[in-house]
């Protein structure tokens, strides 16, 4: 629930949810600035429910690792920052801009190769009490932070290129 209205339940509304976001963000077409996330609760709420796969109101370690699982698009073990960057411009093209700087955020001991350690860190990020279940209120609270925490920032060149792509 956000601001006491369902937004969906099960996988249909799961789906149903990651479809409305990728529509609003084509909208926008790779192109959007921070402001156009705002407000950032709502947003994160809006990731959250996206990623909560069985939607029972907790993401635990398997569904973030789920979640991360789909940037490896060669199936080796580790996401490149293509690989995460190609994933975002196709997935949640809202967040392309924020994409390389969310990147270094998930590369935890900053060998510019996402594994599962990192994945790992950023759960434990996210799972403020360490009970092993991310809340939505845990949840936006971070994403919150890293909105704001890039509020400022320049957005990545669409000309600097790291291979061919929609986004670029």
């Amino acid at each position: 629930r956000v601001h006491g209205e369902t937004l969906g339940s099960g996988r249909k509304g799961a789906k149903m949810l990651k479809s409305l976001i990728v529509l609003a963000a084509c909208v926008v077409a790779c192109h959007c600035r921070i402001e156009e996330l705002l407000p950032y609760n709502l947003t994160a709420a809006l990731m959250f429910h996206a990623e909560d796969l069985n939607q029972d109101g907790a993401i635990t370690i398997d569904e973030l690792e789920k979640e991360f699982a789909q940037y490896d698009s060669n199936h080796n073990g580790m996401v490149s920052r293509h690989e995460y960057t190609e994933y975002i411009c196709h997935a949640e093209p809202i967040l392309y801009n924020l994409a390389h700087y969310l990147y270094d955020d998930y590369d935890a001991n900053g060998d510019h190769h996402l594994r599962k350690a990192d994945y790992d860190a950023f759960f434990h990020r996210l799972d403020k009490d360490n009970d092993g279940l991310v809340t939505p209120e845990e949840y936006v609270e971070v994403w919150e932070g890293l909105f704001v925490k890039y509020e400022y920032v320049d957005v990545h060149s669409q000309t600097h290129l790291h291979g061919t792509s929609l986004c670029h």
